[in-house]
């Protein structure tokens, strides 16, 4: 008896038969019904049983090929055969896997996992936060210009080296949130990552950690007193926001959440980025101007209401874990229509500063701009079904985009 192995074709023939095909060797070696007997009527007969991966191995030196028409051929070579698999066709008509497939589907396996890690990776740093984030530094850093000779190249490595650090912090943020979250975001949140379970707290944590570290490091080589202040402000808020030890863990408390946010999306995205790059790149006196008190305002209101819209499809779990948000003690009913008019004031409040411009393009845009942010505000309110979570969260994520919008707005309140 020789053993079961596999051969190796040549790819441009197909190994694969149809139902009801055998496979002859110039022996000639036939299969029939799961077996291959050899006929030969030279010397001994002898015969290759098949085993369950219906494949086999001629220990000779003749290498065997394959035809157009399905018939295997010995051909005389010097160089011994080679040891390798490939697979018979079966009576069924299906067919093993060969070698090649194995590789493309290991391949592709590799590939749907990578990419599903980046999908979890991409939902625990919340990357919607880091357009927001990238939009306000760029936006803040502009406002200090006088003329376009302050733009040179190392304005742009200084706007740069802000936008990292800090990004990294804001990753620590919204890691350290979901970390101290899993419970209540098995039920609000069950598709992020930690609460799915598709990604670790072990990965979760090295992230969380690890993007801190990172975030001070850097903050303290750029040598600027207001980027370091920055991150050390970032790291407190988030840790009283989401930390669950006494007198911390703010989120549960009805306003100290929606103040966490004001304090850092209205003053400290606003205030210690104009300082660093009036300061530490242009070198001038830090002086509070008339567009970065607006933006401070508006941006401040803005950052209250995004600390209460967040709650509007979290108020299941929020009462089961006893969160005192708004949400849960008011009602989405109430709270909805409060934070649109909110908005509408603060866009009435721009509107009115765009208009005491001393620059007519500045009063157009300015008023023409917040008009058509608020009547889109407005308009996509009535369409909130409050018992969709659809529908609510993708009304919190309007305001995000208002918010970017607004970003460009800002520059016209001179």
């Amino acid at each position: 008896m020789l053993q079961m192995q596999c051969l190796n074709f040549s790819p441009k023939f197909n190994p694969l038969q149809q139902p009801g095909c055998f496979k002859t060797i110039a022996w000639p070696l036939t299969q029939r019904h799961g077996a291959v007997a050899n006929t030969s009527p030279s010397n001994k007969s002898s015969s290759i049983k098949c085993s369950s991966q219906r494949s086999f191995h001629i220990p000779n030196q003749n290498k065997i090929a394959v035809n157009n028409e399905g018939i295997i051929s010995n051909r005389n070579h010097q160089k011994p055969l080679n040891k390798q698999l490939v697979p018979l066709a079966s009576q069924d008509g299906y067919a093993l896997q060969s070698e090649d497939d194995n590789t493309a589907a290991a391949a592709s396996s590799f590939l749907e996992f990578f990419k599903k890690k980046l999908i979890a990776i991409n939902h625990l740093v919340r990357s919607y936060t880091w357009v927001n984030i990238v939009f306000g530094i760029v936006s803040v850093s502009l406002l200090p210009l006088q003329s376009l000779a302050d733009l040179t190249p190392r304005f742009f490595i200084e706007i740069l080296k802000v936008i990292v650090p800090t990004l990294l912090m804001n990753t620590f943020l919204t890691a350290l949130n979901q970390i101290c979250d899993v419970e209540i975001d098995k039920i609000n949140k069950p598709y992020l990552p930690l609460a799915s379970g598709d990604l670790s707290m072990g990965t979760a944590i090295a992230i969380c950690i690890g993007s801190a570290i990172l975030s001070y490091a850097l903050a303290i080589m750029s040598g600027s007193p207001p980027l370091l202040l920055i991150q050390i402000l970032c790291f407190l808020c988030g840790c009283a926001y989401s930390l669950p030890l006494p007198f911390l863990r703010w989120k549960s408390k009805t306003f100290m959440a929606p103040l966490t946010l004001v304090i850092l999306m209205g003053f400290t995205l606003q205030l210690p980025f104009c300082m660093h790059m009036q300061q530490y790149v242009l070198g001038r006196p830090f002086v509070l101007t008339r567009p970065l008190i607006s933006t401070v305002a508006i941006m401040s209101v803005f950052a209250f209401v995004n600390g209460l819209l967040k709650d509007l499809p979290d108020v299941e779990g929020d009462k089961k874990f006893g969160m005192k948000t708004l949400c849960v003690l008011l009602g989405k009913e109430k709270v909805l229509p409060l934070c649109v008019n909110m908005m509408l004031v603060a866009y009435g409040g721009a509107m009115i500063s765009g208009a005491s411009s001393s620059f007519m393009i500045n009063k157009i845009v300015s008023i023409i701009g917040h008009g058509i942010l608020a009547l889109i505000l407005w308009l996509q309110s009535k369409k909130v079904d409050l018992d969709n979570f659809e529908s609510t969260f993708g009304f919190y994520m309007l305001i995000w985009k208002l918010n970017y919008v607004e970003y460009i707005l800002i520059h016209f309140l001179r």
